[in-house]
């Protein structure tokens, strides 16, 4: 939440209410001098007041419910870039995405809805990133890479420039560095990154 409090502070375009939090201990309390309004029971009362809405949230099943609950109640949610980001003009990103401080991405790429770009990432040329994807700070992807939807990348991964797929619901740990394609709900690490077995 201060992340992206910070780059609408930059921004100066909004007019920031507060925050959402629907741990009721919360309530009051301030975060980087913004009060937390309440839950997502508050937005649903306040709906005429609250126009738009930034999802800060860095978990990604949480992130995914929330846009559910939240998608067809009539608010907007604007793309939030970081004024200091370098944007290729024929880039395109979705709404409800937030790209984090000196961050960069390259002509014909593709960033869709509600996902989070960390700071300081590089995306090279001929990337697509799907829906609801959190890509850590400091994370390079080399030129046709495709992330599918609902994928987390730890801080500071490496993706080789080619045509490489990270399928859905995969999670892939800080510092890896990805060579080849990932099946769908995989956990990757190290480098070169390795399949985490599942336990059971």
């Amino acid at each position: 939440g201060i992340l992206v409090s910070n780059i609408l502070k930059r921004q100066n375009i909004f007019n920031i209410m507060g925050f959402i939090d629907n741990n009721r201990n919360k309530k009051n309390e301030l975060i980087n001098d913004f009060k937390v309004l309440g839950s997502e029971d508050y937005l649903l009362k306040n709906k005429k007041e609250i126009i738009n809405l930034a999802i800060a949230i860095g978990d990604i099943k949480k992130r995914e419910l929330t846009i559910k609950k939240l998608i067809n109640k009539n608010f907007k949610f604007p793309t939030i870039i970081d004024p200091s980001c370098n944007i290729s003009q024929d880039a395109k990103i979705g709404k409800g995405t937030i790209v984090s401080r000196s961050s960069t991405i390259l002509n014909n790429t593709e960033i869709g809805e509600f996902s989070i770009i960390g700071t300081a990432v590089n995306i090279l040329h001929h990337v697509k990133v799907e829906n609801n994807c959190i890509i850590g700070g400091g994370t390079t992807i080399g030129s046709n890479v495709c992330i599918q939807k609902n994928v987390f990348v730890g801080v500071g991964v490496t993706f080789a420039a080619k045509e490489i797929m990270i399928k859905s619901n995969s999670f892939i740990s800080s510092g890896s560095v990805v060579l080849n394609s990932v099946e769908a709900r995989s956990k990757m690490i190290g480098n070169p990154a390795r399949l985490i077995p599942p336990r059971f």
